[in-house]
């Protein structure tokens, strides 16, 4: 009986830690790297850049785009 117990536990640990490092794509699924192409609305301090890959709009300073996909970020305040 606690082998069973045991080895229930490997398995939910395994399951939750590739959860874990796949978040953003879904289970199982590593997400796609982002494309990003400038849009041309570019405010004083920050360039608007939208993703080919996963349809997101960002926001960047520095004339480059961003270095992470922001698919997983919320949209409220």
């Amino acid at each position: 009986m606690p082998f069973l117990i045991i080895a229930a536990l490997v398995i939910a640990f395994v399951f939750w830690n590739l959860g874990r490092r796949s978040a953003p794509g879904g289970f199982g699924r590593k997400p796609g790297k982002c494309r990003w192409e400038a849009t041309g609305n570019d405010t004083v301090s920050l360039g608007e850049y939208r993703c080919r890959t996963c349809k997101v709009t960002a926001y960047a300073k520095g004339g480059r785009p961003p270095q992470e996909c922001k698919r997983g970020l919320g949209g409220s305040l």
